[in-house]
């Protein structure tokens, strides 16, 4: 049984996965509705889901809530799995959860993203109840090295603790970004782009994404470069703000913003781009690092984000730069469009870096979890 908050779209590749390998039910939490403009169900996803009763407490915005369900106690009475994996513990069901585990004497695996830069008060003050939460797992399924790290910082036996890369299916993007010259120009025509060159954000417009430091950093790269436009792939709640400040630049002809852009049709946005830019404040992740690197899009990142530990290198097929800090962004831009560099060379070792990262490799972690906290129970 594995116990998650949402449906997102990019997790129903991998539960179709594991659905393959394990008699696998999946029990969601929430509704991905109250959080994303993402669709609530995925009617061919190839394996057994169900949403339980909850009730969604929003925390300031709609990207942060907590879910509280209240029907899990009995729900969790009626089967007896062979073991239970949960992801993350930003909600009351992990550590009952955790706890029926234990009382009934089910493995238990803990599935986390969270690294060390997540560092805000709610996290000091949760933390000795997380380290609880820890103790009582039998295994762990980590994001990455920098998830793995502070699973270990928190009590997790480095031993029992297996790299489950955060990843999405790497060669369906790939070949869904395989866009002729004329898609490519309608594109461009649809969006309003007429430089020859495309910068690409792609996430919710919120400052905890870094939004306002990209705008920052574009509107004095602008100055020095008038052949780069700054593609905006995304919406929330601060995009009125950022229109604003696009207007007072004056870069409305450079500054595209494009909405909400289903899933499907990103590896098209990919192949308009020069270079994707994720400037996050506060990243766990970063899933479209992994689609843009399938879709051979070189990648500007913070050091934040959970993924620039294992999947870009500096100079090599992408950037990686300070958070909270446009000055160096600009500097990184200014160094991608060098005339010293080597555009094809970023766009291969694009490729072929993200190649390792698939699904199955994922699942084989998630395998080798389950078969670990069986043993140990």
């Amino acid at each position: 049984m594995l116990l998650h908050n949402f449906l997102s779209p990019y997790r129903v590749p991998l539960f179709a996965e594991l659905a393959g390998r394990f008699d696998l039910d999946v029990w969601i939490l929430g509704d991905i509705r109250s959080v994303r403009q993402w669709p609530s169900e995925a009617p061919d996803a190839g394996f057994r889901y169900r949403v339980l009763p909850h009730v969604t407490i929003p925390l300031g915005s709609r990207y942060n809530v907590v879910l509280l369900n209240y029907a899990l106690p009995a729900e969790l009475a009626r089967p007896r799995p062979d073991a239970i994996i949960f992801c993350a513990w930003d909600t009351p069901a992990a550590f009952y959860t955790a706890w029926h585990a234990r009382r009934t004497r089910t493995p238990f695996v803990l599935w986390s993203g969270s690294t060390a830069s997540e560092n805000t008060l709610l996290r000091t003050l949760t933390r000795p109840l997380v380290q609880g939460l820890v103790r009582r797992a039998d295994a762990f399924l980590a994001y990455g090295s920098r998830a793995r790290d502070y699973l270990v910082s928190l009590g997790a036996d480095p031993a029992r603790t297996y790299l489950a890369y955060n990843t999405v299916e790497t060669a369906q993007f790939a070949r869904s970004s395989r866009i002729s010259s004329a898609e490519r120009e309608t594109l461009r025509a649809r969006l309003g782009i007429a430089t020859e060159r495309v910068l690409l954000f792609c996430g919710n417009l919120l400052e905890l994404k870094g939004v306002g430091d990209l705008l920052a950093s574009f509107a004095r790269y602008a100055r020095e470069d008038a052949r780069t436009t700054l593609l905006l792939v995304g919406s929330g709640r601060d995009e009125p703000r950022y229109r604003r400040f696009v207007q007072a630049e004056g870069l409305e002809e450079r500054v595209v913003f494009a909405g909400f852009v289903a899933r499907d049709a990103l590896p098209q946005y990919y192949a308009l781009a020069d270079l994707l830019v994720l400037p996050s404040r506060s990243e766990i992740w970063g899933l479209v690092i992994n689609e843009a690197l399938a879709c051979g899009l070189p990648v500007l990142a913070t050091d934040v984000c959970g993924a620039t530990a294992d999947l870009l290198q500096d100079g090599v097929n992408g950037y990686i730069v300070p958070a909270r800090n446009p000055e160096a962004l600009c500097e990184a831009l200014r160094r991608h469009f060098s005339t010293r560099t080597n555009q094809d060379a970023l766009r291969e070792a694009a490729r072929r870096s993200i190649e390792p990262f698939t699904l199955a490799r994922t699942a084989d972690a998630f395998e080798a979890a389950v078969a670990r906290a069986c043993e140990r129970t």
